[in-house]
């Protein structure tokens, strides 16, 4: 069986609810949701969420370049 179950003790629903929405935020499950929104976006989000998108990844690249400089200096003995 597929899904998210969360047992809800003593009857403490509130404390239910806050697990489940860690475990969904943990697991992808609410990106997944997000992502499959059906109302229209305006073009104008669109490019602000491509730009966000890419420094991003610009920012991950760098990171992880700089990362491998830091690795090989180390494993040269410099």
């Amino acid at each position: 069986m597929r899904g998210i179950r969360v047992k809800v003790r003593n009857g403490n629903l509130e404390q239910a609810l806050a697990v489940m929405q860690r475990v969904m935020q943990s697991s992808g499950t609410e990106r997944l949701i997000k992502q499959e929104q059906t109302h229209h976006i305006k073009n104008s989000e669109k490019r602000i969420l491509a730009r966000k998108i890419l420094e991003r990844k610009i920012k991950s690249q760098d990171h992880a370049r700089k990362l491998q400089t830091i690795l090989i200096k180390k494993v040269r003995g410099l």
